[in-house]
């Protein structure tokens, strides 16, 4: 990792908040920090010289500076020339505005594809014409300031100097949060890339055929989803654990009927076993209700990983009932009495008796009077 003594100060705030916070808040914490540092460049008390800080989800990422090796995520270095040269890491490949004096910040989400990727890149540029504010986002998006609305992206605002909140949100996609900074005789530059969410504000509960599994439905009519169900696949599984709701997914299911796992792998049903592990599946269909497709597999699904129980049904015995023992034989107390038609799970067998649930006890049944189903 190139820099000085910020560049460890940076590194062991980037590793604390995310550690102590987790991924989905670090970053607001350590811009604070990126800030700090920033009015320090922009004061002039340290060089004339560029900084800049990347970091990056997941880490431990390749950065490249004009195709030069230059260390790894999280990177940063106050000895870079102004310029615009050319980011890479993972799969962020840009241009970047390096200001002398100031630090440039570049935080990037390298979801499994460009929809699904998140991030941002904060820089400052000097004014002319006083204090202000840009912000592009890809896509277009309402920008808030301290909770105020602004406009719509892209948009150019004098603003004060001071420390501001600022919001970047859209419907359907992942909003971005920072803390900024805004300087005398500087403009504050922000360029935010936005991710579709693939979950939806409130996952409803479906029916499901087992106890055992939970159907939350991730229904979206967002054509960029509905269209690329294997995409959506994969973003879900990326931003799984990502985002607030941090549900655990075992299994997702597409309205195709296509069962993926928690990998984003598809899953045959032939390769299900029987399981007593609980499991939450996401229903990525469009309307929020099952497609027979869907249905089906679903209930092929349930019933590989928790097969139905065999039953023992009681048969007319001319008494209207018959007796159940605690034990395989009559010299075992009677326990209760069950009445022909009804249906007992079946717990095993000796000799001529059925082992059975009954109402939550251990009792037997003689096979002449019952039946395995």
């Amino acid at each position: 990792m190139g820099g000085s003594f910020f560049g460890w100060v940076l590194t062991y705030f980037f590793c604390y908040t995310r550690c102590v916070l987790g991924k989905a808040r670090w970053f607001f914490v350590f811009l604070i920090l990126a800030g700090l540092v920033a009015a320090v460049y922009l004061s002039g008390a340290i060089s004339q010289e560029a900084a800049l800080s990347i970091t990056s989800d997941p880490d431990s990422q390749t950065v490249y500076i004009d195709e030069q090796e230059v260390g790894t995520t999280p990177y940063f270095s106050d000895q870079l020339s102004a310029g615009d040269p050319v980011v890479r890491f993972g799969d962020f490949n840009q241009k970047v505005r390096l200001t002398s004096g100031a630090l440039t910040v570049v935080d990037w989400v390298l979801g499994p594809s460009e929809p699904f990727s998140a991030g941002h890149v904060v820089w400052f540029s000097e004014s002319s014409t006083g204090t202000e504010l840009l912000v592009i986002s890809n896509p277009a998006a309402d920008v808030f300031l301290n909770e105020e609305l602004l406009g719509e992206s892209p948009l150019s605002k004098p603003v004060d100097v001071g420390e501001y909140d600022l919001e970047i949100k859209k419907d359907g996609y992942f909003s971005r949060k920072l803390k900024i900074s805004i300087k005398e005789g500087f403009r504050l530059n922000v360029s935010a890339n936005l991710s579709l969410n693939p979950f939806p504000e409130t996952a409803e509960e479906l029916s499901s055929p087992s106890n055992n599994l939970t159907v939350l439905d991730l229904s979206s009519e967002q054509p960029l989803l509905s269209a690329d169900p294997i995409s959506w696949v994969r973003g879900a599984v990326f931003w799984s654990g990502r985002d607030e709701d941090e549900t655990e997914y075992g299994f997702f299911l597409t309205s195709e009927g296509k069962l993926y796992d928690s990998s984003g792998s598809e899953v045959s049903l032939d390769s299900l076993s029987k399981t007593s592990e609980k499991y939450t599946l996401g229903y990525l269909g469009i309307n929020g209700s099952l497609t027979s497709s869907a249905s089906k597999t679903l209930n092929s699904m349930s019933s590989k990983l928790y097969p139905a129980s065999p039953k023992v049904q009681i048969l007319e015995t001319g008494l209207g009932f018959l007796r159940v023992r605690s034990g395989p034989g009559v010299s075992y107390d009677e326990i209760g009495k069950a009445t022909p038609g009804d249906k007992y799970t079946y717990l095993g067998k000796s000799g001529e008796w059925f082992k059975i649930n009954f109402n939550g006890q251990n009792g037997w049944v003689h096979s002449d009077y019952a039946k395995k189903l």
